[in-house]
């Protein structure tokens, strides 16, 4: 009996503590970039609800999809009816969802009735949610995407291709949704060379090809340095 509880619980904390992966919340072929991540060095992003949380730059109008399947706990669509209209609320529109194990995604800055679902309506993975937009207190349109546990949000990993390759979204990052083939973990510009190199395949005699060069250059070097050396007695 010891045993089995010992077990049970071994694999409760187990599947608590795995990492759940989530998916782009854009339409499969389109590529946008991070422009606030945890790990930015400019961040407007200070508090429990928002420090663990990301900005997409986004044009008005593309469609936002469910990251993870759950059902839609909250939703708002009424604000930003006018472009004059002062922002009532941080978030503006937005669409929320609850998972099942506890924590909730939270899809803000969405645009004037923008929202495809209602409260308590279940979803999947992929799913249309709604529109982005520029609602709610902002400069330009973007997505605010958040993963919440309770009121505060919690650090979460993406990821792309087939099969799934997990990253940690990062400032200046941009990431194509690509769902349907291998995928490369997405890298900022400067993290990319600009001569990439790949090291040879050595073949069956290619080791005692490359001894055979490796001396050609080292005799090469010798013979330079006695020239020089003779050169600079004369």
């Amino acid at each position: 009996m010891r045993f089995a509880c010992l077990t049970i619980g071994l694999l409760w904390t187990a599947l608590a503590n795995a990492q759940v992966l989530y998916r782009l919340p854009w339409p499969e072929g389109l590529s946008f970039m991070f422009t606030q991540a945890p790990d930015g060095r400019i961040t407007s992003h200070f508090t429990k609800a928002t420090l663990n949380a990301v900005d997409i730059a986004m044009p008005e109008g593309i469609a936002v999809l469910a990251a993870r399947s759950g059902m839609v706990e909250a939703v708002e669509a009424s604000h930003g009816a006018s472009p004059d209209e002062e922002p009532l609320t941080y978030e503006g529109n937005f669409v929320r969802v609850r998972h099942a194990d506890g924590t909730g995604a939270i899809y803000a800055h969405l645009r004037h009735r923008g929202v495809m679902v209602a409260a308590g309506e279940l979803v999947a993975a992929g799913q249309v949610l709604g529109y982005s937009g520029s609602t709610g207190d902002v400069l330009e349109p973007h997505l605010h995407f958040a993963v919440m546990r309770g009121d505060a949000s919690v650090p979460f990993q993406f990821y792309v291709g087939a099969p799934p390759v997990p990253f940690r979204p990062r400032a200046a990052v941009r990431v194509r949704a690509d769902y349907s083939s291998a995928a490369d973990a997405p890298r900022a510009p400067s993290e990319t060379s600009l001569f990439p190199w790949k090291r040879p395949a050595l073949g069956a005699d290619g080791e005692a090809a490359g001894w055979q060069q490796l001396a050609f250059w080292l005799a090469c070097g010798i013979a330079a340095l006695l020239w020089f050396w003779r050169f600079s007695r004369s």
